[in-house]
């Protein structure tokens, strides 16, 4: 049981990251010819960030499946 709330909070922590980081992203689309050199590493640490957090949102899933 401990785990699923570990596992909860890093979710909910990943999460806030991720969508500050689509904010970011978002905000700099909206920008855009300016500051186009950020493009990359941004969209690379969006990318990153809800990769993570899809994958931490599985083992949550795969851990409360076992509990079952």
């Amino acid at each position: 049981m401990e785990q699923i709330v570990q596992l909860k909070e890093e979710i909910k922590q990943l999460n806030s990251a991720a969508i500050n980081l689509q904010n970011q992203l978002h905000d700099l689309a909206e920008g855009l010819p300016l500051n186009l050199e950020q493009l990359p590493e941004l969209a690379r640490q969006t990318f990153e960030a809800f990769t993570a957090l899809a994958a931490k949102r599985q083992e949550l899933k795969s851990l409360k499946s076992q509990q079952i």
